[in-house]
């Protein structure tokens, strides 16, 4: 790979691009781990048809 100003160029944007959504997505991922996990539902009732159908 030939390493030319513009490919540094294009190369460094690119990287900080990527540092700046991995930062922004950083407190969703850790939330997300935070949270209660929901309990498993039982599978008969999942397939119970609701009062809206």
């Amino acid at each position: 790979m030939f390493m030319t100003p513009d490919s540094i160029k294009a190369e460094t944007a690119y990287r900080q691009e990527r540092i700046k959504r991995e930062y922004r997505a950083k407190p969703r991922q850790e939330q997300a781990e935070r949270a209660p996990k929901p309990e498993p539902r039982h599978a008969r009732r999942a397939l119970r048809p609701t009062t809206a159908a």
